[in-house]
């Protein structure tokens, strides 16, 4: 069992590019934040290993970010700070309904971040250990076997067993029916390759897939595919006919660093220490290290930013709306002294797209209309309007990232120089299309994100494209999008790597749950050579080609921007594991202490 040091190089160089600029874990609260701390919390097993390399040789698995913490003889445990949530968790707290950082910023913190393997701390394209301590796969990559702690206990005391992940995984894979009602499948990115799932013993899982995936571990391990259906809970409610039952309709147990104590819809989210979770540090410390959190529900952004400034919140919301904008961190800045506070900046590692529904009978089903409204809206006018400026043009990939089509944000659509060229190229196309007048246009729009569907309703206006912005909750924008009731709608999914878009953008016929929609196979064809290759020179050319068509020849969605996401806490939260590629990991929040 050895790590596939070439493809974790690789890989690190793709973190390495995105990476922001960040500042936590000093060891006192005077100091500014030191980036590079040099000890780390031993949260693995000894042979903690990832994929197999091509050679049959490799490194050892890297080491999760230490804090500062780590370099005190005592571990620093107490304290219950009070961090922000911009609002309720929806669809039952379910991860495989929504991946949403509504339910990850309270809920990571509950059921523990990743499965039985997880996304590093400090690079999210590296793996480390979950609840499984060593992992294989045979050398036709078609089985994958993954060993587990003996020592992971559910938080109403039941111990986890290979059974119990069997159990959600098969419920993730295939969806169960009980007479009449049937419950789907996730749409996550390492579902489609699952043949069956064993048990062998207590302490084994082996996961057999269709076909070779080089990088399944890679699909596996990403952070949001949350363990939070336990087996004696779920089963009987299953078997007496309730197929969706979620994670809120039997207690929110878990088996990450807290447990939920109470939770008040509309206000707050008190989660206590678990004194079983099985991650120690370094010097054989039990995690987590706070008493606990209470996460406030503050789904007004100028509230929060309020309530931060008068000392009632420790640190403000991640999430698309609540991201400090250079104005907001202007004025929280202004009112402390320095050393007080500290912003932190994360990226996102995805594009946020117009995803049109190719399928439906409207406009954007053609392609001159797609291409249009690609070459007619500005982008750098939506970064300054939207963020005010802490964004960046994307295609489907971040053009920082080896994975992007080298010049692409030259291109027309994206160029900034050739902007009045490209719009009157984006009128001739709508009239050779027949709408030489424009046509009225639906636009769906989460209600979170207000602030980025108003912008562009507008510029499409300019076009003379008549829009009706809908704007819907999680819920009901999830239900349209299985059912493809939409003309156009704002949104994408918080992913990395090429082969994890299969979630983002496959077609109707093998992915319903997709936010563009159309019913081109050879879109679906990517995803297979991309898990055939067992090489990233490999991948990055499909990754490349894949985006041409995808996005520049067939405009399934527009690409619009990524965005950089800032934050602030407080100088006294220390350990925060803060990720440099994407906001919605390391929210578990095991290794936090405060230093007051």
């Amino acid at each position: 069992m050895t790590t596939n040091n070439r493809v974790l190089k690789a890989l690190a160089l793709l973190v390495s590019i995105l990476a922001l600029t960040m500042a936590l874990g000093a060891c006192t609260s005077d100091d500014e934040p030191d980036p590079t701390p040099t000890s780390a919390p031993d949260t693995q097993a000894p042979a903690a290993t990832a994929a197999p390399s091509d050679d049959g040789g490799g490194d050892a698995a890297p080491a999760p970010t230490p804090t500062a913490a780590m370099m005190m003889e005592e571990a620093p445990y107490g304290g219950i700070p009070n961090f922000s949530t911009r609002a309720d968790p929806p669809l039952g707290w379910d991860v495989s309904r929504s991946g949403t950082i509504s339910i990850l910023m309270p809920g990571g913190s509950i059921f523990g971040m990743g499965n039985m393997i997880r996304q590093c701390w400090d690079d999210g394209a590296a793996i480390c250990p979950g609840i499984a301590t060593e992992w294989s796969a045979s050398d036709d990559r078609m089985s994958w076997t993954f060993t587990l702690r003996d020592n992971v206990y559910w938080h109403d005391g039941v111990k986890l067993t290979a059974a119990d992940v069997k159990f959600w995984l098969d419920l993730m894979v295939f969806g169960v029916t009980v007479g009449q009602d049937s419950r789907r499948p996730a749409n996550w990115d390492f579902v489609p390759w699952v043949e069956s799932v064993e048990a062998p013993n207590d302490l084994t899982v082996v996961i057999n897939l269709k076909s070779a995936v080089f990088d399944f571990d890679q699909l596996l391990a990403v952070d949001n595919q949350l363990i939070q259906h336990p087996r004696h809970l779920m089963q009987p409610e299953i078997d007496a006919g309730n197929v969706n039952v979620t994670p809120l309709d039997v207690g929110l147990i878990g088996l990450g660093p807290f447990y939920l104590q109470e939770y008040r819809p509309g206000s707050v989210i008190e989660v206590r220490r678990f004194d079983q979770y099985y991650m120690t540090d370094e010097n054989g410390n039990q995690l987590p290290y706070l008493d606990g959190i209470d996460f406030y529900i503050t789904p007004d952004q100028s509230g929060m930013d309020t309530a931060f400034r008068t000392g009632r919140l420790d640190a403000t919301a991640r999430g698309g709306g609540f991201q400090l904008t250079p104005e907001r961190e202007e004025a929280i800045l202004s009112s402390f002294s320095p050393g007080e506070v500290t912003i932190v900046e994360m990226g996102q590692s995805s594009f946020i797209p117009l995803a049109f529904n190719s399928i439906r009978e409207s406009p954007v089903k053609d392609v001159r209309v797609r291409r249009a409204i690609h070459l007619w809206l500005d982008r750098e006018e939506l970064i300054q309007v939207t963020f005010g400026g802490f964004a960046k043009r994307v295609g489907m990939f971040d053009p920082d990232t080896l994975w992007a089509t080298p010049g692409l944000m030259d291109t027309p659509g994206w160029s900034t120089e050739t902007k009045a060229a490209d719009r009157e190229q984006a009128k001739a196309l709508l009239a050779e299309a027949g709408y030489p007048d424009g046509f009225d246009l639906e636009y769906m729009c989460r209600r979170l994100w207000v602030h980025m569907c108003e912008p562009v309703a507008g510029q499409l206006e300019a076009l003379g494209i008549s829009v009706d912005l809908q704007l819907v909750d999680d819920a009901t924008r999830a239900s349209r999008i299985l059912e493809g009731s939409f003309d156009m709608q704002h949104g994408g999914a918080t992913v990395a790597l090429p082969s994890q878009y299969y979630s983002t953008i496959a077609s109707v016929s093998t992915n319903a749950a997709a936010g563009p929609k159309h019913d081109d196979p050879k879109v679906d064809e990517f995803f297979v050579r991309l898990a055939a290759a067992a090489t990233i020179e490999e991948r990055v050319e499909i990754a490349r080609e894949m985006e041409v068509y995808f996005a520049v020849e067939n405009v399934y969605s527009a690409p619009l921007y990524t965005e950089n996401t800032h934050t602030v806490i407080r100088d006294y939260v220390k350990g925060m594991q803060v990720p440099v590629d994407n906001y919605r990991r390391n929210l578990d929040f095991a290794t936090v202490w405060l230093d007051k």
